[in-house]
């Protein structure tokens, strides 16, 4: 009579046809449905096959799907796929809410996460966030092996900023880009950065930072930035609560070298507008519908007027009317962009042409850098005015 693990053994498939799935699945670029293999089968957990480890997406939208997880943590250890983890991108989006199924998930989420973080000895990009209602705490980082060289870092902004302080107090010499997510109101309530918390100083620790986003009041965690520091990004969920001009002040001291500047549900009356005269070399410029939309005016393009050196504009909103740029208003603008889901309306200033323009799906290119070359092309051709019916 057959073993129970003979029985098991000759119900597994070849290795052969284990990697022909994933090789088809990665052809048809569906990264949720490779990565769930993961969690639905643990004979994949038995080879490397590199394809479903060296960028990994794993995105969990209920807290039924924690056990299937838990059972790739805890394996963890002894999984020879590990090592070619590169990217690792973990999104738990739960959309009930409150209540303790979510709680119970969270808490799965977390302690899962903290189980396979000192395994990523290769990661270098690291997306990490419980999305809508959730906050994943940051203080888990410091779990991550020494001596982890990342570029790339998306986390949320728990209870307290300063719990992310001790990770970010580490070296990360090739570190580029930090975007720390703000709560949403009701997962919970963040306490603000205390003048008696201490600061860091991203030039000593961060010295090739090229990219830092953030909810606009935590900027004044960081003391310095380095000369690499081009981009700034303002993330908010309160876009009409007044933004206070000590971090308006802090904000241009500390980062004197800014050309591209990014507002996500940020007041433009007081966490815009006051910003925009301020930054000498400013020129990229992307407003979102939740800074503009209750302001009567915000299909007028002279508002930008006073970015002396401003280029390109994206608006992730529809102004009223037609956009256009128009002679005399922003003389040195070059291309507005308006988006619209997934695409966006280019407008020139030198031609009679518009384009559709799809918008890049990559976690990880800056939000400028699609637009730079087009820019560079412009700016050769810049003596007429345009005005384009999108």
């Amino acid at each position: 009579m057959a073993s129970a693990a003979s029985v098991r053994d000759s119900s597994r498939l070849p290795n052969e046809i284990l990697i022909t799935i994933v090789d088809e699945l990665g052809k048809s670029d569906a990264p949720k449905a490779l990565h769930s293999l993961l969690l639905v089968s643990r004979h994949f957990h038995a080879i490397a096959i590199r394809p479903i480890y060296k960028e990994m997406l794993l995105s969990l939208f209920h807290p039924k799907q924690i056990p299937a997880f838990a059972y790739l943590s805890r394996n963890i250890a002894t999984n020879p796929g590990v090592q070619f983890i590169t990217s690792f991108i973990f999104i738990f989006e739960y959309y009930s809410g409150s209540g303790p199924c979510f709680t119970t998930g969270e808490v799965g989420a977390q302690e899962n996460l903290e189980l396979i973080l000192p395994y990523l000895v290769n990661v270098k990009r690291l997306h990490i966030t419980f999305w809508p209602f959730g906050v994943f705490n940051p203080q888990a980082l410091c779990l991550l092996p020494p001596g982890v060289q990342l570029t790339h870092l998306f986390v949320d902004r728990s209870l307290h900023l300063t719990d992310l302080s001790p990770f970010l107090a580490l070296s990360h010499p090739l570190l580029e880009s930090i975007v720390i997510r703000p709560a949403y109101p009701s997962a919970a309530t963040c306490q603000p950065f205390q003048p008696t918390d201490p600061k860091l100083s991203v030039g000593a620790l961060c010295p090739n930072l090229r990219c830092l986003e953030a909810p606009i009041e935590d900027f004044l965690l960081f003391e310095d930035a380095p000369p690499s520091l081009v981009n700034l990004g303002v993330r908010g969920q309160h876009p009409f609560r007044f933004v206070d001009d000590m971090v308006l002040d802090h904000i241009v001291h500390t980062f004197p070298s800014l050309r591209t500047l990014y507002f996500e549900g940020t007041n433009f009356g007081t966490g815009v507008a006051p910003l925009l005269p301020r930054l000498p070399n400013l020129e990229y410029l992307s407003l979102d519908h939740s800074s503009m939309s209750r302001r009567p005016d915000a299909h007028n393009l002279s508002m930008f007027s006073a970015v002396a050196k401003l280029k390109y504009l994206r608006l992730t909103y529809s102004p009223r009317g037609e956009p256009c740029i128009a002679p005399g208003i922003v003389d040195t603008l070059l291309i507005l962009d308006v988006v619209k889901f997934k695409t966006c309306t280019r407008v020139y200033k030198d031609s009679l042409d518009t384009s559709q323009v799809e918008l890049h799906s990559s976690r990880w290119l800056q939000w400028w850098e699609p637009a730079e070359q087009d820019i560079a092309n412009t700016s050769e051709q810049h003596n007429s005015s345009l005005f384009v019916k999108l």
